[in-house]
């Protein structure tokens, strides 16, 4: 089991602990959706906090490593899976009555990102950073991000993380408006109960009522199509592997 679920009055956690970097294989995106689902049909709970028990940090982004097979089909067709999943529980996030928190540290990376940009609120320690690598090896990031940063920074900024491989660091994420509050790492875990217990005593229903309208139409669409296409490309899976030999730590 890659995913802890703890509830303390109306505020649910949801901790990935999967040993080393978090790294999204499909085994752990599976577990995080069916046991998001089970928490989307508890009436008691308000608020979900989505953090990491890994001193590494939040999460490396998907497991490429486990997907990868001599037959680019098959490579294909396990990412695929993959970042449909992702793209799953990253709508399951935006589309759901309940708030949602991101309690991030360390590097936030790819798929990983997508999802914490689904949340309702970030609130990040001390050394987050993010990274959106697709461009870099000819990746796709259909799972939302995407959609999801250019709703919450707008075209330019969008432009800006998505094409470059630039990483972004915790001082652009605030200055970008992505942060809600930035603690040190010994606190965070303490200042997103904090926050979450304080929302889940405001009026649940305009809570949930104001996510809708803000979020109205937002990860409608998975871009199967244009994922399908990049993935068929021969250069995509040789950059793949190259990427993965020479990303060894992650």
């Amino acid at each position: 089991m890659y995913i802890d679920v703890k509830t303390k009055g109306n505020v649910c956690f949801l901790s990935m602990n999967k040993r080393g970097t978090n790294s999204l294989d499909q085994k752990l995106l599976d577990e995080l959706y069916e046991k998001l689902c089970l928490i989307l049909e508890e009436d008691k709970v308000k608020v979900v906090v989505l953090k990491s028990d890994l001193p590494f940090g939040f999460s490396s982004g998907l497991d490429l490593r486990s997907f990868m097979d001599d037959k680019q089909a098959v490579f294909a067709e396990r990412v695929y899976n993959a970042v449909y999943k992702s793209f799953q529980i990253s709508q399951a996030i935006t589309q759901s009555s309940k708030i949602f928190i991101a309690a991030l540290s360390g590097p936030v990376i790819g798929s990983a990102a997508s999802i914490a940009f689904s949340c309702d609120f970030r609130i990040a320690a001390l050394g987050t950073w993010f990274w959106l690598p697709d461009v870099q090896y000819g990746g796709l990031l259909a799972d939302g991000g995407i959609e999801l940063l250019t709703k919450l920074i707008g075209n330019s900024r969008t432009f800006m993380s998505g094409l470059t491989n630039d990483r972004i660091n915790l001082d652009e994420a605030n200055k970008w408006g992505l942060i809600y509050r930035v603690v040190e790492l010994q606190k965070l875990k303490e200042m997103a109960f904090t926050f979450a217990e304080r929302l889940s005593g405001l009026s649940f229903k305009t809570l949930s009522i104001h996510k809708k309208i803000i979020n109205e139409g937002l990860l409608s669409t998975f871009q199967k199509e244009k994922l399908k296409e990049i993935l068929s490309e021969k250069e995509t899976y040789f950059k793949l592997k190259s990427y993965m030999q020479s990303n060894q730590n992650l």
